[in-house]
């Protein structure tokens, strides 16, 4: 794993709970992401892969447990199921940065980072549909 991701990840880890992440260091995965009602499960795990332009290139998409499904036992929109990422099947949300927005720094509590990626997350995650 690069050295600098580490202190991005253990924020990760600080901010949102247990992290696993992959030995190269190019995804992580949030063990326990609470979900509010709507969704069919108080909890999923949530994997974001960290592309290889990283911190110049924000990360895109997300995954989230393979059976999380609305309440009412429909996908979400702008969702993908079953699909395959480190060696099991996942939902996949459709969930981009534009790149004018993404601005990250070399002190990360000032600019964006894999901390503000995944509250983008949890804001997707808030608002069922």
């Amino acid at each position: 794993m690069s050295s600098s991701l580490a202190p991005e990840l253990a924020a990760v880890e600080r901010h949102f709970g247990e992290v696993e992440i992959g030995p190269e260091g190019d995804w992580f995965i949030v063990k326990r992401v609470p979900l509010p009602e709507g969704w069919n499960k108080s909890m999923t795990q949530v994997l974001v892969l960290v592309p290889g332009g990283y911190p110049t290139t924000p990360p895109d998409n997300f995954w989230a447990d393979a059976d999380l499904r609305l309440s009412g036992g429909g996908l979400p929109e702008a969702t993908s199921p079953d699909q395959q990422q480190v060696g099991r099947a996942w939902l996949q949300f459709s969930y981009h940065v534009e790149s004018g927005d993404w601005r990250p720094t070399i002190d990360i509590a000032e600019g964006h980072n894999l901390v503000t990626y995944f509250d983008g997350i949890l804001h997707r995650l808030g608002e069922p549909s």
